[in-house]
């Protein structure tokens, strides 16, 4: 195995390229196509040849794909040909994560970090989508003794909701107009799955979990992205960087048998956040752009807060409508880094932005949060 100089992750970690595929009934991809033809444009972006990648890490789910060992399928086609790769079962970005250790350890120095959410329904409508993903999170938490009865995801989120408009901590008129809003943000963007909508639209929209209604939990849907992240020399020579990556954290949230789920739901994205300050230099106050997984409108607030970003005006956070536009399950945390680097690249040179991800397979219960702090170049 070639050796490689061992970078610094804060120092010498940068996002050269990337790509989103937004997957669409009639695309007549099959799976592992449809992960070359992202991993390719991601290339292609990066400027960098598939012979140069030297680690492949993938973060995909079985029971979504239909199949035993799907990482099979795809890794061939995600760069992992006779090369280091693995598959991680849960968030994209905690993928990512795993990706950049292997750079920081001097394993390699380029690495693709692919997130794919296909799920094997036969159609890519909202509905068709969130179907199979509460299915998928009853799987998952029938493996915890303390689950009870007919939990999910979503019931979770719900439960989370009533509470704090029981207590008073969220009203319904600002859950619905923040979702209005996050919708209509999103809505311009190539990457959204819901289109603009209205006020009375949201108010209205059918019951899903009470008190939440189908509009205000995440825009179920299917996509396949990819990250060329890039360490040291390597990076530097990459043509057009998108962003470097300064600091991260990760965090778990407790167990459902636990009452901090509820009582403190942002607690671990709240520790990842400190520790990516922490290892970036950065201080709160100059974050100047975020993108976050707000499960629900009623998590807002909260999680804001635990991020330290409540300094940010409402344009400064999810330009592109966040989970309430887009959010393709298992690979949110990739497409949340994407929205956030591209938007860095739109910046002046070190201008710093935050990005939270966070799985939603048991909801706010054992859910791994990560945060990046990205700087413009």
């Amino acid at each position: 195995m070639p050796h490689y100089s061992s970078p610094s992750v804060q120092d010498e970690l940068y996002i050269a390229g990337s790509s989103w595929l937004k997957l669409e009934d009639d695309s007549g991809l099959q799976l592992d196509e449809a992960v070359f033809e992202a991993c390719s444009a991601a290339l292609r972006n990066a400027g960098i040849k598939r012979h140069q990648v030297a680690l492949s890490i993938t973060s995909s789910l079985d029971l979504y794909d239909a199949r035993s060992i799907s990482n099979a399928l795809t890794a061939p086609a995600a760069a992992g040909y006779l090369n280091d790769e693995l598959r991680v079962e849960g968030d994209g970005a905690a993928a990512f994560l795993v990706a950049a250790a292997g750079l920081a350890s001097g394993q390699a120095d380029i690495a693709i970090v692919v997130a794919s959410s296909a799920p094997e329904v036969g159609y890519t409508s909202e509905a068709a989508v969130r179907g199979l993903q509460e299915h998928v999170s009853s799987y998952t938490f029938d493996a915890h003794t303390s689950r009870p009865v007919g939990l999910t995801a979503n019931t979770v989120l719900g439960l989370h909701a009533a509470n704090r408009l029981d207590v008073g901590r969220v009203s319904w008129a600002k859950m619905v107009e923040s979702t209005a809003a996050d919708i209509n943000r999103g809505a311009a963007s190539g990457r959204a799955q819901r289109a603009a909508t209205t006020i009375d639209a949201v108010a209205s929209a059918p019951v899903a979990m009470a008190p939440l209604n189908e509009l205000m939990l995440p825009a179920s849907s299917a996509g396949i992205g990819a990250i060329v992240i890039a360490a040291g020399v390597a990076g530097r020579r990459c043509p057009d960087p998108l962003a470097r990556v300064t600091g991260w954290g990760s965090a778990v949230s407790p167990s459902p048998g636990r009452t901090s789920w509820l009582t403190n739901p942002a607690g671990a994205a709240g520790k990842a956040a400190r520790d990516a300050y922490r290892r970036s230099g950065r201080r709160a106050e100059e974050i100047g752009y975020a993108e976050m997984t707000d499960l629900t409108p009623a998590m807002t607030d909260e999680l804001a807060e635990a991020l330290q970003i409540r300094h940010l005006a409402a344009s400064e956070r999810n330009r592109t409508g966040g989970v309430r536009s887009n959010h393709p399950g298992i690979a949110n945390g990739l497409l949340r880094i994407i929205e956030g680097a591209e938007l860095a690249r739109e910046r002046t040179a070190g201008h710093n932005a935050l990005v939270h991800a966070a799985d939603n397979l048991m909801g706010l219960t054992s859910s791994t949060s990560s945060v990046l702090i990205l700087e413009s170049l």
